[in-house]
């Protein structure tokens, strides 16, 4: 997709080259991760990705910070409370020019099997669920910038199953998403030939904003 956006003035936008950088960087170090258990919460597990993220050789060359769990406040009011905490976000060294760029990434368990033995498939936590795709939407995370990322923990390995069923409630929900043409999940140019990333577009009220979706089996 080709989106034209222009930054609120002093938030710099995240530069692309290094969004796929980051994006094929997750991709290679979440491929080893698996759960501890059936019913493990996706903090958990997005921890022992931030401990394979930070000794990923590649990652370590980039111009580029992690962080987890980061409070992020409205950048354009008072400071009163956080908007919400991202789950990971990347910061890119602009050296001496402040703020970095940064590049928020939430993840959600999908298709997770519970003690009683009953399946959820947990596709509304992550697709209108506040802390899912949501925070992209009402503009709590990545505010006045380009683009974001949402990371599905695919506890069956059930990749593709996961994704169908997270393309089939986004086109469900396209006016509470917002979603602008071609309105559905769309697997991603950036990384061309992965399946695992995907992508939708949104008309926010700064600009059209783009989430990457990645579908991981762990």
């Amino acid at each position: 997709m080709n989106v034209r956006h222009e930054a609120i003035e002093w938030v710099p936008l995240f530069p692309i080259g290094e969004i796929r950088f980051i994006l094929a960087a997750v991709l290679r170090c979440a491929s080893r991760l698996r759960k501890e258990h059936a019913t493990e919460l996706e903090n958990s597990v997005s921890d022992r990705l931030r401990d394979l993220l930070d000794q990923d050789p590649k990652l370590r060359r980039r111009p580029i910070e992690l962080f987890r769990e980061v409070p992020l406040y409205d950048r354009q009011h008072a400071r009163k409370k956080p908007l919400g905490r991202s789950d990971v976000m990347f910061l890119f060294s602009t050296h001496e020019q402040k703020p970095w760029p940064y590049f928020v990434i939430e993840s959600k368990r999908l298709h997770v099997t519970f003690p009683s033995g009953r399946k959820q498939g947990l596709i509304w936590e992550y697709v209108t669920g506040k802390q899912g795709m949501m925070c992209f939407i009402e503009q709590r995370y990545g505010q006045g910038l380009a683009s974001g990322g949402m990371l599905g923990y695919v506890f069956d390995g059930d990749v593709e199953r996961a994704r169908i069923s997270i393309a089939t409630s986004i086109e469900a929900n396209r006016g509470k998403l917002k979603t602008a043409p071609p309105f559905k999940l769309v697997l991603s140019s950036v990384l061309p030939g992965d399946s695992r990333v995907s992508e939708t577009l949104h008309a926010l009220a700064h600009g059209n904003f783009v989430i990457y979706h990645l579908f991981i089996a762990v």
